[in-house]
């Protein structure tokens, strides 16, 4: 009662603290309100009464009215707030004041209040600033005044500062006193409130209690009967009614649990189980009558300790160490297995679990609980399995067939002695290791497959390869068998394994008999049969064309007759080897017989053409490989090859046709005189017809100069020209102009490239040197040349252009080479380290076509290029196609945050080149300025025009 009265007060106490503190702050906040208003309310009224009188001091001073000052300055007095009025002249010097000691003497020095920096501030913005003290209860007002104004255009005024100290600490003072009165009123009042409070509660809460507390202290020491009684206040009326409720409950449930006891009781020795009930502290024991009767208990036997230990016997000190562990908190459950010894030496098998069910405040054990269990038929069980287990060991270590069982995510659990064998590995290093790892790539797909079913399907046997520990390819045949837990749950697989490496590797030399031909072990007709066939299905499911080579070598019969057989057979091999060489890893060679080889070349290309075209540079390399001088037992043989070449799938009904289409095809190159290429095809043939002849006639072309430059003009965005690019065109006598593309095509193939891109070096430099000394305009900048990928790739080609520019006399920054992104696919660190060397010589470089090819923007900006060239097809449908426009807007902004130079191809028409302007491309060529033109024509267009305009000026 005395605590709770105590901890009242303290509460009560605290609250006062509280709310006084509260009360406090907001007399403090209201009189801080009160104060900032009073100096606003002050501030309004002092600015309004200097306004007046500065314009009226203004007034006296410009009609020169020194009394009508003097008295303004003294009425200012007349207000109760103004301790202090003066007129400081610009000067810093008191004219007027209302206290005539300071009367013209220096305001600084005399009106410590006065601060120089506020008057030198309101002077010259010529502004009002109201300024208070430090404790904000006296104004200082400065007003600017304007003393003198001198006549004339350029008048100067002389600005002086009306000062004034305005006193507001008695209305402050006021306010303050007001606050505290309130603030004590506020304390006064929360003091009676909380004591009447406290009494209140005391009176109506506190004894009422204390009396309740009472009645449960005696309801908890069981003294009955006990009433609450029901009287004070209505919550302390319903708790009195709660309690007499709970004392009532109380009894039932004492009740109920000697009930529960006894089922608990009936249901432990139902289920088995016997109970011992151990008082820690006087030694009491309780026995469950199916404890005493598996302890041979007489009826009238008192049930002790020393009774189980005797029976227990020699495992008594190994549970007395585990009762003892968990007496002292070191286990949560104590359980343990002994044995038991009944009369005739029988034993029964017994499993106690017990727990400390009471402890004391320092935590000692007080009672202990257990249960024990005859489990004997299950220790004869395991004791059973244990055999049948080591029997199952001994069989699966001296199986001959490798075991290996695995979990339900493939890792290894267990494997004999006759599997690590066959692997090369000790059975502890599979451990825990999944079996895919052990297996070669062409069986992992299909096991884990096979995993992923979860057991599902049919036992299979299935062959598997796998890699031994010294790296070596072991082919086996795998019978898997799904295993299963207790809930039918899949639980892994055991699969028996068995080594069949010498079968494969014998049935490989079977297969290598009937399939490879003995002298070149190259595949023979039978296996290119099977093949050619698989490949033309494949070509006709995806619409690729492949190719068949029948090779055979011109004159082989004069090497068999002139240097016998050996010679002969030693040469096929070593021309076998060779062959495949300049062969692809997908691509067959095979040989049919004597001096006949045969090359499928599969999925070359989807067109036709191209797949020709390919096909056609294959038999030639393979020419070019032949074309080396062979050394075969001491003799230097140089021997020759006739290919035929046919396309498939064409028009043939079986391979066969495809091969005699190829054989008759190397007939006719024979025919042509050996060491030839013929093409079967119908479609194709007069195109490829075509080629030939232009290479064949791209020599004589280059002597007789049928080759001429076509020059295009490129522009800027003022219609200036800026330069012009190189164009190649070929007048042949008979055809007339060949197109580009095919003299080109033909020219790369024929290797011709070379030269002919060396002549047009020359020629343009030497054409830019002409045009330098006639004048071109002074807008003109470089001549762009094309650079094929042949030519680029001369390692001394750097300095083969630099001679051409040096010869015609011209700087490198004068050219411009094209390259195309295709140049930037193969070897590119020597394409990229040729274009630094030709960028510090001074060359500038463009990349042609930008976009249409596979530049990579991740070493894009590492190449010193100067220039992007937009491809005429992102031009030609831009006002129309929106993929086109973003392509062209993309490259343009790459263009310009890597600060090259972009330039539009294909300008044709007048909406192309306002788009191109409105995205910020400002250099073009096309037919909407210039058709490509020879060089007559390009110079009477722009560099006469030029010469003529420069006379003219």
């Amino acid at each position: 009662m005395i605590r709770a009265k105590a901890s009242l007060s303290l509460v009560i106490a605290l609250v006062a603290l509280v709310l006084c503190g509260l009360a406090g702050f907001y007399a403090y906040y209201h009189y801080s309100n009160q104060v900032n208003r009073q100096l606003e309310v002050s501030s309004t009224h002092l600015r309004q009464v200097l306004s007046l009188a500065s314009a009226r001091i203004e007034s006296d001073v410009g009609k020169q009215n020194e009394h009508g000052v003097e008295r303004e300055i003294l009425n200012l007095k007349q207000f109760s707030e103004v301790e202090l009025s003066a007129l400081i002249g610009a000067d810093g010097m008191v004219r007027y004041s209302s206290s005539y000691i300071v009367w013209n003497l220096p305001a600084f020095a005399h009106l410590p209040m006065l601060d120089q920096a506020t008057f030198i501030r309101a002077q010259a913005a010529r502004q009002p600033v109201l300024m208070t003290n430090p404790q904000h209860d006296v104004l200082h007002a400065y007003f600017p005044v304007v003393m003198h104004r001198s006549a004339g255009p350029s008048a100067v005024e002389e600005t002086g500062v009306l000062f004034v100290e305005w006193d507001i600490k008695p209305r402050i003072d006021q306010l303050r006193h007001s606050a505290i009165a309130d603030m004590l009123a506020m304390w006064l009042m929360v003091l009676l409130t909380l004591t009447l409070i406290w009494f209140v509660l005391y009176q109506q809460l506190l004894q009422p209690l204390a009396k309740l507390r009472k009645k449960v202290v005696a309801a908890s020491r069981g003294r009955e009967p006990v009433k609450f009684e029901s009287n004070g206040d209505a919550s302390l009326v319903a708790l009195a009614d709660s309690l007499n409720k709970m004392v009532s409950r109380q009894n039932k449930s004492l009740a109920d649990s000697q009930r529960d006891k006894q089922r608990w009781q009936f249901a432990l020795e139902s289920g088995g189980d016997c109970v011992l009930d151990w008082n820690i502290t006087n030694g009491e024991c309780f026995f469950s009558p199916g404890f005493g009767a598996l302890l041979g208990l007489a009826a009238d036997q008192k049930p002790d300790l020393t009774i189980w230990k005797e029976k227990i016997d020699e495992d008594w000190d190994f549970v007395d160490r585990k009762i003892k562990r968990h007496l002292q908190g070191l286990s949560d459950l104590c359980q343990v297995e002994y044995a038991i010894r009944l009369p005739g030496g029988r034993k029964r098998f017994i499993i106690m679990r017990g727990k400390v069910v009471e402890r004391n405040a320092q935590g000692d054990a007080l009672r202990m609980v257990s249960t024990h269990r005859d489990i004997t038929p299950r220790r004869r069980m395991e004791d059973a399995l244990r055999g049948s287990e080591e029997r199952y060991r001994k069989l699966f270590e001296m199986a001959q067939e490798g075991i290996w069982q695995i979990d339900r995510e493939g890792k290894t659990i267990l494997v004999n002695e006759s599997m690590a064998t066959i692997l090369g590995y000790h059975s502890q290093e599979l451990l825990d290791c999944p079996i895919v790892d052990f297996m070669a790539e062409t069986s992992r797909v299909h096991a884990l497959e096979k995993l992923s079913r979860k057991g599902q399907g049919a036992d299979s046997r299935q062959e598997y390869e796998f890699v031994s520990k010294a790296g070596l390819r072991i082919f086996t045949t795998m019978h898997w068998t799904p295993i299963y837990d207790l809930e039918g749950d899949f639980n892994g697989m055991i699969a028996g394994v068995m080594d069949i490496s010498e079968r494969k590797r014998a049935e490989e030399r079977i297969r290598q008999q009937a399939l490879f031909d003995d002298l070149t072990k190259l595949p023979n007709r039978r296996m290119l049969n099977e093949t050619l066939t698989q490949e033309q299905a494949r070509a006709l499911r995806h619409g690729h064309t492949g190719a068949l080579l029948f090779i055979d070598l011109d004159h082989f019969k004069n090497v068999n007759d002139s240097l016998g057989h050996p010679v002969g057979d030693s040469l096929l091999i070593t021309i076998a080897s060779r062959l495949n060489q300049v062969l692809r890893s997908e691509d067959t060679l095979a040989r049919l017989g004597g001096d006949e080889f045969v090359v499928l070349l599969p999925e070359l290309n989807d067109d036709a053409a191209q797949a020709a075209t390919l096909a056609r540079n294959v038999a030639l390399k393979i020419q070019d490989s032949l074309s080396e001088t062979l050394e075969v037992y001491g003799h230097r043989l140089n021997i020759g090859c006739s290919i035929g070449i046919a396309l498939y799938p064409l028009d043939q009904d079986s391979i066969h046709d495809i091969v005699k289409q190829a054989d008759a095809a190397m007939y006719r190159a024979k025919e042509d005189g050996r060491n030839a290429v013929c093409l079967f095809s119908k479609d194709m043939h007069q195109k490829i017809e075509d080629n030939l002849r232009l290479q064949m006639l791209l020599p004589g072309a280059m002597e007789d100069e049928q080759f001429m430059l076509y020059f295009q003009p490129q522009f800027d965005q003022h219609r200036n020209l800026i330069g012009a690019e190189v164009l190649l065109r070929w007048e042949e006598p008979q055809q007339g102009f060949v197109s580009p593309d095919l003299f080109i095509r033909a020219a790369e193939e024929s290797g011709q490239i070379v030269p002919l891109g060396d002549w047009v070096l020359r020629k343009a430099c030497a054409q830019l040197s002409k045009w330098r000394q006639q004048g071109l305009p002074t807008s003109f900048e470089r001549l762009a040349i094309n650079i094929s990928a042949r030519q680029f790739s001369l390692d001394d080609f750097p300095f083969r252009v630099k001679a051409f520019v040096e010869e015609a006399g011209l700087q490198p920054a004068d050219i411009e080479l094209e390259i195309t992104e295709s140049m930037l696919l193969n070897k590119r660190d020597q394409v990229i380290e040729k274009m630094h060397l030709l960028h510090d010589m001074g060359f500038h470089i463009a990349l042609d076509d930008f976009g249409t090819g596979y530049s990579s923007l991740s070493y894009l900006h590492t190449l010193p290029l100067d220039k992007l060239k937009i491809d005429q097809a992102f031009i030609r449908d831009v006002g129309e196609d929106k993929a086109d426009r973003a392509i062209v807007e993309t490259i343009i902004t790459m263009a310009n945050l890597m600060e090259l130079d972009v330039i539009a191809e294909g300008v044709e028409e007048e909406y192309q080149l306002k788009y191109l302007i409105s995205k910020g491309c400002i250099k073009y060529q096309g037919y909407y300025f210039a058709k490509p033109m020879p060089a007559d024509v390009f110079a009477s267009s722009y560099i006469y025009d030029a010469a003529e305009s420069r006379s003219a000026k």
